[in-house]
């Protein structure tokens, strides 16, 4: 009888582990499909900014020649520039600015951020929670934003700051606070019409 009931708490020990194991296996399996799609929205969103912010300027003459402008707005999370982004001879306005919080996310740390190309907007909801700008001049030295007036020209160089995070939290079971996701990027952009 005790053969019995020892070989029954040892086949219960087996099965809670084996069971905790297989819970274990379903959260990692969570949290690496959930940091995969936070990876794979920085990147699409990296790739659209690095587009447009390589292109500011194109086929805009310089100031000097009174035709206009290529940066109207320099603050650290607003970019309003002109370009000829689909090189078709028709200047347009791109600005990226980013806004209030997303209250539709369970993220609190999560913004809107907006990208407006002339009077089209589009929301980007890639769960931004971090989103800045930095511009550099000729001598690479860092311009105190927001950058007015004739400074604007001076740009020579912008360095975009770009952090995105899960909107949903992983389990907080263990942890008992709340963790997100997030993939981060930097990076210096020369966009060439600006040295021109």
């Amino acid at each position: 009888m005790l053969d019995i009931v020892l070989s029954v708490v040892i086949f219960g020990m087996l099965l809670l582990m084996t069971g905790n194991i297989n819970v274990n296996l379903i959260n990692e399996n969570y949290r690496g499909v959930v940091e995969l799609h936070t990876e794979s929205e920085l990147i699409q969103l990296a790739n659209i900014l690095e587009f447009d912010l390589n292109k500011v300027g194109y086929h805009i003459p310089s100031v000097d020649s009174s035709s206009g402008e290529r940066v109207s707005i320099a603050d650290t999370s607003h970019l309003k520039f002109y370009t000829d982004l689909k090189n078709n001879g028709t200047n347009i306005a791109v600005e990226y600015n980013l806004l209030e919080a997303n209250v539709t996310s369970k993220n609190p740390n999560d913004r809107k951020l907006v990208r407006i190309e002339n009077t089209n907007t589009v929301y980007i909801n890639y769960s931004v929670t971090r989103f800045k700008f930095s511009y550099y001049d000729t001598r690479d030295s860092l311009m105190s934003a927001p950058v007015t007036g004739a400074l604007r020209d001076s740009i020579r160089s912008i360095k975009i700051l770009l952090m995105v995070e899960s909107p949903d939290p992983f389990d907080t079971t263990y942890v008992k606070t709340l963790n997100y996701a997030h993939a981060m990027y930097q990076k210096l952009i020369f966009p060439r019409n600006l040295s021109l």
